[in-house]
């Protein structure tokens, strides 16, 4: 068995590191898709939604209404290392549609300053525009998300659950939320989308690390055995 041992370690390391490769090498497939359909999303207006085709990343536009008591603040949202959240203002398309959680971007806050920050939402009709996306994801959750009191307002939220907020605005909310256009007035920061935090690129050289790691030990493990027999 103590001769035996070395060698299973030996592949159990070769086949972690090469199953890491192809995760790497499947992610970066992901985000060549994601890229694609950021580049040729369609454009559609906010009326003509359809919960059954989603359309990712499409350029929406559309003319409506925001609510400019009801907002939600996504926490933990660092830019230029200072802390803050990211503003989601409820936004009715004026001609029908589902209602829309619409991303403002990124607002400064301190939460041990004991109060909400302050930005304005106009009441009359707006035009917006911007683009269709998913829901904001963790990468790694821990417990789940409080349920918001729709009696006190902003609500403040660690991650983003489609379903509590269904339960405060109902269920016509659209499963996907708008990234507003960057250059739109009610943007925080004017800060350009990414489309993706880590590009495709990336994980190719993380996978071709992995392979390099797994040749490695495949090497030394062949030139040890080798060399073992040898000396018997």
């Amino acid at each position: 068995m103590r001769a035996v041992l070395p060698h299973l370690v030996a592949l159990i390391v070769i086949m972690a590191c090469l199953r890491l490769a192809f995760w790497q090498l499947d992610r970066a497939e992901e985000k060549d898709i994601m890229l694609d359909q950021w580049e040729q999303a369609p454009a559609i207006q906010a009326a003509a939604l359809d919960a059954a085709n989603p359309l990712p990343y499409a350029r929406l536009e559309g003319l409506g209404t925001f609510d400019a008591d009801r907002h939600v603040l996504l926490d933990n949202q660092i830019r230029n290392n200072h802390p803050g959240v990211h503003v989601f203002s409820l936004f009715k398309p004026l001609d029908g549609g589902p209602l829309l959680m619409v991303n403002r971007g990124w607002q400064a806050w301190d939460r041990r300053q004991g109060q909400w920050p302050s930005f304005e939402t106009p009441t009359e009709v707006v035009a917006i525009s911007g683009r269709l996306s998913p829901p904001p994801r963790v990468g790694f959750q821990l417990g789940e998300a409080q349920a918001l009191d729709p009696e006190q307002w902003p609500n403040l939220t660690t991650y983003f659950d489609l379903e509590r907020l269904r339960a405060v605005f109902g269920s016509n909310l659209h499963d996907q939320v708008v990234l507003l256009e960057p250059k739109h007035a009610l943007h925080m920061t004017g800060d350009e989308w990414r489309t993706v935090v880590m590009g495709p690129e990336r994980h190719r050289g993380y996978a071709f690390q992995w392979f390099s790691i797994a040749l490695a030990i495949l090497l030394i493990w062949i030139f040890l055995t080798f060399r073992q027999l040898r000396n018997r």
